[in-house]
Formats: structure tokens, sequence, C-alpha cells
């Protein structure tokens, strides 16, 4: 057995058989990585036949000035469950990786360990998964634990929907109306170029710590082979307004048939009618006043946006935001429901993203995790992220000098309500 260096067509012919492979295990993300300080190669564990046991797309970089670590982005390729292989395979590879004077190595498995029972007080159901965890754990991975939630390089929680089941006339009746106002709005989605990588960024500049150049090149990347969409939620004002001033006029005739009910029957139930349909008349005339505002401008608003991976049978939610100044328009609503319609059809599953790992209603995390909830995900837990040290008074030597922290302790959130 030995570990080789792999080519990119010999590791692309072994991934395509994996139940493991994921976007992150490719040449394209190797790319994307390596514009922020990264250098990638794949590597391989093969027989002496040179036929392929295991293999990855592994990431170097410096930390500090003198140290090197290494991550393998979402996990090995291997079988996970034949413990015997990934135990001769970590031991090649701690030998590899410390004659390139690596100090640790870096995964986060994208193998699901349990699912989160939202509607049964967030109890975690594990699964025989979880074998798996343990043995990793056996063969000297440490676990990182977050800080705070969404800290870690790739989320430990994240949100799966089912594409092929998913209706929006099946979601909790509260938010099916957020999403399904939304058709009144005006609202409209673009499938936009990488010219207007400018406009996503202003919605999502803040939330994590990456400048513009990362965005553009992720998506130029993916783009090349039709792997990604760069997608823009604007508002079609003179849609918006024909929409309002139809409800306007049919909320109209509803609010004085209640009024002469009103006249003959002054229950509880037609008052409380009343005053609902009244409240929800003040809205639309609202919406015609706003509306015809904006008509006014007569410049394209553009309220949303996300970039879109493709992968396989999957589609990944990279990053998305809106501007809060259109709050009142319910964006992200419209285009999270857009996204899972759009890609419904050619795809099975759709990642929107992490959730966080605390479910108090106090959190700065609720609303995060109630919207993305909305959509009845299956909540699943990643085994998380973990490190094998390869040289341990070096690593002493790193963590004293608080470099570990330096390079993971950042700002890492996902899309927000």
């Amino acid at each position: 057995m030995r570990m080789i260096e792999l080519t990119k067509e010999q590791f692309n012919e072994f991934v395509n058989n994996s139940p493991y492979k994921n976007y992150c295990q490719t040449e394209e993300y190797g790319i994307v990585l390596r514009e922020t300080g990264f250098e990638y190669s794949f590597v391989g564990y093969t027989t002496n036949d040179y036929e392929i046991l295991a293999a990855g797309m592994f990431l170097t970089k410096k930390i500090g000035k003198r140290y090197y670590y290494a991550y393998c982005p979402k996990g090995f390729i291997i079988d996970y469950k034949d413990s015997d292989l990934v135990r001769r395979f970590t031991r090649n590879l701690i030998k590899y990786y410390k004659r390139k004077n690596i100090i640790f190595l870096k995964i986060n498995p994208e193998i699901p360990i349990a699912n989160i029972d939202y509607n049964n007080n967030y109890n975690r159901i594990t699964n025989e998964n979880i074998n798996i965890l343990e043995n990793l754990k056996s063969l000297g991975f440490k676990k990182r634990k977050e800080t705070e939630p969404l800290q870690l390089l790739q989320p430990k929680l994240t949100a799966l929907i089912d594409l092929k089941e998913y209706n929006v006339d099946s979601l909790e009746k509260r938010f099916r109306h957020k999403v399904k106002t939304t058709e009144n709005k005006g609202l409209e989605l673009e499938i936009a170029d990488s010219s207007k990588i400018e406009i996503l960024y202003e919605f999502v500049k803040n939330m994590k710590d990456r400048k513009i150049d990362y965005y553009k090149n992720f998506y130029n990347t993916f783009n090349k082979n039709d792997q990604a969409d760069l997608l823009l939620v604007k508002v079609n004002y003179e849609k918006y307004l024909l929409g309002a001033k139809k409800k306007v006029e049919e909320e109209t005739i509803r609010n004085e048939e209640l009024n002469k009910e009103l006249q003959n029957n002054n229950s509880e139930k037609v008052l409380n009618e009343k005053m609902n349909s009244d409240k929800i008349l003040e809205e639309y005339k609202q919406d015609v006043i706003y509306a015809t505002q904006g008509l006014r401008k007569n410049e394209d608003t553009y309220v949303a946006g996300a970039i879109v991976i493709k992968y396989k049978n999957k589609i990944s939610i990279l990053i998305a935001g809106v501007d809060k100044n259109y709050n009142n328009l319910n964006p992200n609503y419209f285009l999270h429901h857009q996204i899972l319609e759009k890609y419904k059809k050619d795809y099975d599953i759709a990642d929107i993203n992490g959730i966080a790992d605390d479910f108090n209603e106090e959190s700065k995390f609720s609303g995060l995790n109630k919207f993305k909830i909305g959509f009845n995900p299956t909540i699943t837990e990643y085994i998380g992220e973990l490190d094998l040290i390869i040289s341990e008074w070096k690593f002493k030597i790193v963590e004293k000098n608080n470099l570990l922290s330096n390079e993971f302790t950042k700002k890492r959130d996902t899309t927000s309500k």
C-alpha cells in the first residue's frame, strides 16, 4: 500500500463512484481556496497495483511564519464504515504529511450522525454513523468545539430539503402566508452573471470575513461548468402597483360587505373580521403608496440575492442575503421559495445552509433558525470538525502563540432572516 499524488482525472474517476462526493472535494473548490492562501493537491491511498482505495483533495496553508497545516474539506473520500481501511489510511497519511512538515490535519466529514427533531423539543436522534465518529476519535482525531454556533469552517448542523416533496401548501400556516404574500409585492427572480456580484456583495459583506473577490472567484470558477448560479431578487414596481390596486379593490368590497353585515349582526366574530379587514385594507393602501413611490424612481431595485452551487443531485446555497431596508417585502421568503421551486425538477436535495446549535428563544440565532425551520427541512447534524495532530510539540507552539485562534476564530454566519 502507498500514498501517492493523483492526477485530476484519477481523482475524479474515483470520487464519482463514492457516496461521499461533494462540491468541496473538487478541483474547482481547490482553485477557489488557492486565492485565499491555500495550495491544493489530490492524494490517494493505493494498492501496489495502483488501485485507489481512498483519496482526498487536500489543501495546505502556512500558519505563522514557519509551520503548515492541511485541510481536507468535508472529509476524505473513503468507505468510513471500513474501520480497518480508515485506520490504515490515517496511519499512512500521518507518515505522508510528516515528511511534508505538516503539523496537523483538519477534516469535517459530510457524514450525518443525527437529526434534530424540532417538533419535539429539538431532540437529538442519533444514527449508526456515530460509530464512525468514535472510530476516528480512537485514531487520534480530536473534535473541535464551537465557542459559539456557526463558527466552524463548515456548519455542523444544516437544513436539508427533499425537493421532490417540497410544496408551499404544506408549510405551517403563518409561514405559508408570508411566502405567498410575496407574490403581491412585485418581486421577480433574476438569473444574473458575474457583472452583478457587487449587488449580492452589498447584502452579505457583513455576514462573513470574505472580500468580494472571493465570491467572484467562487462563482466564476464553478460557473465554467454550469455548477453555479447567481440569483437576484428585484422589485418590479409596475407589477407591484397593479397587484396592490387589485388587492385594495378586492378588500374594499369585502370590507363594505362586512360593514353591512355588522349593522345587522354585531357579534364579536363579525366585529373581529371587520377590524381585521380594516387592518388588511390599510396595508394594501400602504402598498399602493410604496409602489407608486418606487415607480417614480424609474430604476431597478434589488433587494436580495444568493449564490447556488449545483453538484450531482444536490443544490447548496453558498451564501444568501437581503437588503434589510426592504424587509417589509419579505424578500428572503421569496428568494428561498423561488430557489426551491426553480431546482426541484432537476435536483433531489437542497442544502439551505447552516442551522445554529442553539435553540433558545432568546438566542441571537433564533430568527435565523425559525426562518429555515419554516421550510420544513430535515435538520441534519454532521460529524463536525476534527483535528489530527501530526507533530505535538510544533502544534503546542502554534497554539501557545494564538495562531490557531487567529486562523480559525472568525465571523462565520450563514443566510439570515
